[in-house]
């Protein structure tokens, strides 16, 4: 995956993807895929943006069931399973219990009936599964069950909970960068740092874009008979003219926790005291993911960042949910927050959420041609709507209809039949020089392609040694990074290449090795290097000094990416 403007430049695309996010990503697969010749570009990293901000759960919808959404319900199962098919090594089960009370609405008959109800919508939810990826059966569970399970429990009231299975993605960085070079690997041309300042309109017809490489400051003209805006919450900005009559949807805030880990072997939906919302819990990777906090947003969202206070008043409301966590704010090693779209709301301070991903045909809504918006909504169903897209483009350029795929081809890395016995044979055949804990972080990062990592060792054996002493990450993993994953930053590497660590514990030795690495594989100079160490530095700034930098009167920065 080389970024090569010159491929941008010279050729007329049936597919120009403006915005590399996760719907930008599985527009630019399926595109290809169906043989359109594509372009992708995105104003920053791929998944930069609102894509990284993910409470890394795989919904099948059980929640839309109290409204009858049994056809959103169904749309969500049916994406839970095509992830846990085609990406086996990113995507896995989780188990997941809400508690039920004798006097609060959560009660143990509700619930079972609600539990039945998504067994039957998910009858063929396991369908083509590796066993080891299967779903099973939800049930209800007495007091001691889960109490057993999950010991800090409130338990005045308790009556027992809800089991179910959801999955959750070991990266959803490393889930979006696979979507990125599968579409790569079926033709199409891709660049990070590629902005689109303005459409390129013939004749009130929409022929490409005028955009800008941000890495050299020159400008680039793509042409396309078809430009999709992926572009999540700057949408609006690439319309220009056109704005007027932009999507009609506000802006609203996501901000999701990684803290210490408050659970473990199962997540727990918590209702929020006097909120109307349910707070989740999950383990993941030795932390806890915490979420969701939604607000309304007015502003541009370059500007967006949490405050001290937000993250203040959601550590409090999750104390006051499960009284067990006994969250500190300096127990937040992460903040994860993106802008989504949101309905008008019912108040001031209300948020509707919207459900579904949208996609508009300026042809159809404003007589402009060659113009499509796709508004997504959720990671888990951002396949689906990028098959609309596609369906719709196909149709727009004349095409005849050429049936999806993406629910049933491996994304890259993916091809593999039953992921325990792969990793387990790959532990058996390790190099001698890696442990058995980086051929499993590898296998879980890179799939059946991980054996690129090792090619990079056999070339360079020096590359075998971890990044840290905390972190399995080895040095052939930045090399990787940067010749074939398109990592241009060391910021791109940190977050969302090899996760070298989270904000709060990010090792100084193994962000130096990091930089040390990076800049000889792409000749930075010293003084390049140090700034590319501050970006990060600033980027991914621990909680804890942020809160004091907001305290003191200071600015800051406390979300990441």
């Amino acid at each position: 995956m080389q970024r090569d403007l010159a491929a941008l430049a010279d050729r007329h695309f049936d597919l120009l993807i403006v915005g590399g996010g996760i719907h930008g990503a599985w527009v630019a697969w399926d595109a290809a895929l169906r043989g359109l010749s594509v372009a992708l570009i995105d104003r920053g990293d791929f998944g930069h943006a609102t894509s990284a901000n993910s409470l890394k759960t795989v919904h099948g919808g059980l929640r839309y069931l109290r409204d009858g959404d049994l056809g959103l319900v169904r749309r969500m199962i049916r994406e839970r399973r095509t992830l846990l098919l085609v990406a086996p090594h990113l995507v896995r089960p989780l188990p997941c219990l809400m508690p039920t009370y004798r006097s609060r609405g959560k009660r143990p008959e509700l619930m079972a009936a609600a539990l039945l109800l998504n067994d039957l919508a998910g009858y063929d939810r396991n369908r083509g599964l590796d066993p080891a990826r299967t779903l099973p059966r939800s049930r209800i569970l007495s007091r001691g069950e889960a109490l057993e399970l999950m010991p800090g429990l409130p338990r005045e009231g308790l009556s027992g909970a809800a089991l179910w299975y959801d999955a959750q993605l070991y990266s959803s960085e490393r889930l979006t960068v696979a979507v990125v070079r599968s579409a790569v690997g079926a033709g199409a041309v891709v660049a990070n740092y590629l902005r689109a300042d303005s459409l390129h309109l013939e004749g009130g017809r929409v022929v490409g874009v005028w955009a800008r490489d941000l890495l050299c400051d020159v400008p680039l003209a793509i042409r396309a008979r078809l430009v999709v805006n992926a572009a999540g919450p700057w949408a609006g900005e690439l319309l220009g003219p056109l704005a007027a009559r932009r999507p009609p949807f506000r802006l609203s805030t996501a901000m999701n926790l990684i803290t210490h880990q408050i659970v473990s072997g199962v997540a727990v939906g918590i209702p929020s005291p006097g909120k109307g919302r349910t707070l989740f819990l999950a383990p993941w990777r030795g932390y806890t993911l915490v979420g969701t906090a939604h607000a309304p947003y007015m502003g541009h969202p370059d500007a967006d960042q949490a405050t001290a206070g937000e993250i203040e008043h959601f550590v409090d409301e999750v104390n006051e949910a499960y009284p067990a966590a006994q969250l500190r704010p300096d127990d937040v090693i992460a903040v994860q927050r993106g802008i989504l779209p949101a309905g008008p709301p019912a108040g001031a301070s209300d948020i509707h959420l919207v459900r579904r991903g949208h996609v508009f045909d300026h042809g159809r809504e404003q007589g402009v041609e060659g113009l499509l918006t796709a508004v997504g909504v959720k990671y888990t169903t951002a396949r689906h709507v990028a098959e609309q897209v596609v369906d719709r483009a196909l149709a727009k350029l004349g095409r005849s209809p050429q049936p999806c795929a993406t629910h049933v081809t491996p994304l890259f890395g993916g091809a593999i039949d039953r992921f325990a016995d792969f990793s387990q044979r790959q532990e058996l055949d390790r190099p001698a020089e890696l442990a058995p804990r980086v051929i499993r972080q590898l296998v879980s990062s890179y799939g059946a392609a991980y054996t690129d990592v090792l090619a990079i060792i056999r070339e360079q054996p020096e590359l075998a040694q971890s990044l840290g002493a905390s972190a399995p990450v080895i040095g052939a993993e930045v090399v990787h990074a940067v010749r074939q994953e398109m990592a241009v930053h060391l910021t791109d590497v940190v977050l969302r290449r090899v996760g070298v660590g989270l904000p709060g514990e990010l090792e100084p030795a193994a962000l130096r090795r990091c930089a040390e690495i990076m800049a000889r594989e792409l000749s930075w100079s010293p003084a390049r290097r140090a700034r590319e160490v501050e970006a990060v530095l600033s980027t991914v700034a621990s909680v804890a000094t942020s809160l004091a930098a907001n305290e003191a009167g200071g600015t800051g920065q406390l979300v990441f990416p």
